[in-house]
């Protein structure tokens, strides 16, 4: 049955219900959410403005822990510029101190500047020189005459406790009851100076920070965690002047407020309803800067008030109602209260992340289909769920089982996190990661800047080279590379370092390479050279020619190594660049065109144009295949062609000699392999092959009794 028709029913089967006992059951239950709700509202506008204030005086505690910071590390850097309408100097002061004015008073005035609650800054150093940045207040202590800022409840406190103090007094400028936040000064060896402090005046805190209200009632203090009321709006100075001590007066001794004070202490929050001369709300919350609580004071009756009205007006609204409505509504309630309860029951569960359950509504009405649309909903969130799940893992797998370290930092270098392989790195464990500004870790610091400067400019950096430092203090080459984003106006750093030691390393053990190279070279240039003695001492023409000969094998022998150790030494360093394919093959034909022309071997090149991604090593990759060509293959013709393979330009030299034999063919581009006979290194198709693949390409070789054929595939430009 259709819920209408239910309702058509209902409608004919009305009956008279005690209207004022309904009244009265709707009244009260109305009153009673309008209380709570008037409840969760003072409580949220008490919060808001604990928020606001904490957010206030951190500001302010910033600006004085940064201005102690920068007074004690420029303590002694002289200007020489000195105004001392900004000056005062306590009776037995020392005047040695007074040269540091330029850079105390920029410190200073910059605070008042930055911050319009702040009425005064200062700086009171222990030598009994006051920096002020009013110079009003300067005139003010000069009729007093014997001011000392030393023997100051604010200076006293914040030297004895070390740390930043707030305190309350009765300032000597204003004459009014002042809150003064105050942080100890030290040098960069450690030495006590002087103490910092800014003043925020009674008016300005009740006007700015105490103009909490609701419906324009109530008033708002400040109260430590001793429950000392540090901040009321009746407070004045009175007849106290700025010699004097303020007095403090405490909730423990004020009836009803007295109720508070532990949870104040405790830091509690919550909205009480207290009797002092009458019944108030009381709403408190914690502020965390000055530890202490914000308490909102309201009369009951501000409340009350119109929760009274409220009633009067449900009264009478609901004596207006027809009994046949309230009748009508009452059996219809009776109808509906089970399917909602099933679904109010359901989306709890649900609430509590219950997939699993299910709504068991039957009727096939409005509410049968809403049940119905129920568990399908919650059928499709579980799989969304699962799929998100699932989502979540396969990422969290990827970067907790990343071979490179993965990290999240913040901009400001806070780790926010990093997988196993970023500890293994750097040898802290994660706990001990999420602690270290992520700065420390660099050997340069100014690497740091220069990496923050380079992600700024496109968003992402990549293979950005830095060196990092480990728990063991060993320093590591690496390579950044990170993008950047903002979550919640933070600006986050995501990316993955590697590590290239070993591959620096490996640039050390080619040096090695290059040692033993350059011995063998030495000690074949010796021989040659012995060989050219003899000659001079030879007379005999046969013997000469032979003694010749060898001294030019060996002189040969020299070039092919030179040419072999330039190619290790650039196989490295390699930059891609636009090469013009052409010119190269050119140039290794010349290089060994009149050796060909002497052993009767013609080599045969039509030209290409073409341009290829290289460097200034492709002619050397060229003359080594032509070369090798020459040496071993007992060939008449060399053939070199170029064509066009997808994105490669494929050059292919070939020779009519001798097949590569077949134990060396299949490993003919390792190191060392050479032919029977041969006096090379073994070194130069290895390296051919190294610098191609380093290029992004490919050399393939094939050979039979016809012919020999390498194929070398070099990416288009």
């Amino acid at each position: 049955m259709k819920l209408r028709i239910k309702l058509l029913v209902l409608l004919l089967l009305i009956s008279l219900v005690p209207l004022l006992l309904f009244s009265e059951f709707l009244s009260e239950k109305s009153m009673e959410e309008i209380r709570e709700k008037t409840e969760n509202g003072i409580m949220k506008i008490t919060e808001a403005k604990a928020e606001e204030y904490d957010r206030i005086f951190n500001t302010l505690e910033k600006e004085i822990e940064t201005a102690s910071q920068e007074i004690g590390e420029r303590w002694g850097e002289i200007d020489g510029n000195i105004n001392y309408s900004y000056i005062w100097f306590a009776p037995n002061g020392s005047y040695e101190d007074v040269k540091n004015f330029a850079n105390v008073f920029t410190i200073i005035k910059g605070i008042c500047s930055r911050n319009r609650e702040v009425s005064l800054a200062y700086f009171g150093t222990e030598s009994g020189i006051l920096f002020l940045s009013d110079s009003k207040t300067v005139d003010k202590l000069k009729k007093i005459g014997t001011f000392d800022h030393r023997i100051r409840e604010w200076y006293i406190e914040a030297k004895n406790e070390g740390k930043n103090v707030w305190t309350e007094y009765i300032d000597v400028n204003t004459g009014e009851v002042t809150l003064s936040d105050s942080q100890p000064v030290y040098t960069r060896d450690g030495r006590f100076i002087g103490v910092v402090s800014l003043d925020l005046p009674l008016p300005t805190i009740k006007s700015d920070i105490l103009d909490i209200k609701f419906e324009n009632n109530g008033y708002a203090i400040l109260v430590d965690r001793n429950g000392n009321i540090v901040v009321h709006p009746n407070y004045t100075a009175g007849n106290k002047t700025w010699e004097e001590s303020f007095p403090e007066h405490n909730i423990k001794n004020i009836s009803g407020l007295s109720l508070l004070y532990g949870e104040i202490k405790n830091g509690s929050h919550g909205i009480q309803r207290i009797k002092m001369s009458s019944t108030y709300y009381v709403a408190y919350y914690p502020l965390r800067q000055i530890n202490g609580s914000l308490v909102f004071i309201l009369p009951e009756e501000v409340v009350s008030e119109p929760i009274e009205k409220m009633r009067s007006l449900l009264w009478f609204v609901a004596i207006s109602i027809s009994i046949a409505v309230i009748a009508i509504s009452i059996f219809f309630s009776l109808g509906i209260t089970k399917p909602i309860e099933k679904l109010k029951k359901a989306t709890t569960e649900i609430a509590k992340g219950n997939l699993e359950y299910t709504v068991d509504i039957s009727p096939k009405d409005e509410i049968g289909e809403l049940a119905k649309n129920f568990n399908e909903m919650v059928m499709k969130l579980k799989e969304l769920t699962k799929s998100l799940e699932e989502s979540e893992k396969k990422y969290r797998d990827i970067f907790d089982y990343s071979l490179d370290a993965v990290y999240i930092s913040n901009e400001k270098g806070k780790l926010l996190d990093i997988n196993k392989a970023g500890e293994e790195l750097f040898g802290y464990s994660k706990k001990e990661l999420m602690r270290i500004n992520v700065t420390n870790l660099y050997v340069n610091k100014e690497d740091r800047e220069r990496f923050k400067r380079e992600i700024e400019k496109r968003g992402y950096v990549k293979n950005f080279e830095v060196k990092l430092r480990r728990k063991d203090g060993k320093e590591i080459d690496c390579l950044l590379s990170s993008v950047m984003f903002k979550k919640e106006d933070e600006i986050i750093y995501q990316g993955i370092i590697k590590d290239i030691t070993p591959i620096k390393e490996a640039r050390k053990e080619l040096e090695v390479y290059n040692s033993l190279l350059r011995h063998d070279i030495s000690n074949r240039l010796q021989i040659a050279l012995g060989i050219m003695e003899l000659i001079k001492d030879e007379e005999k023409d046969k013997e000469l020619k032979e003694l010749v000969k060898k001294a030019f094998d060996n002189l040969l022998s020299i070039k092919d190594l030179l040419l072999k150790l330039r190619m290790i030494s650039r196989a490295y360093e390699i930059k891609l660049k636009k090469a013009e394919l052409d010119k190269a093959i050119k140039e290794s034909m010349e290089y060994f065109v009149d050796v060909a022309e002497e052993k009767g071997i013609k080599i045969h090149y039509n030209g290409a144009k073409a341009r290829v991604l290289a460097d200034e090593m492709l002619s050397n990759i060229f003359s080594n295949i032509i070369e090798n060509a020459i040496k071993h293959s007992n060939c008449r013709n060399i053939y070199i062609n170029v064509r066009e393979n997808g994105k490669y330009y494929v050059v292919e030299i070939k020779n009519d000699g001798e097949k590569i034999p077949d134990e060396i063919k299949d490993a003919i581009f390792e190191m060392g392999v050479k032919g029977k006979g041969s006096n090379g290194s073994g070194l130069g198709l290895h390296l051919v092959k190294k610098i191609v693949e380093k290029y992004g390409g490919k050399i393939e070789v094939r050979s039979n009794e016809k012919e020999t054929s390498f194929e070398l595939y070099l990416l288009k430009a």
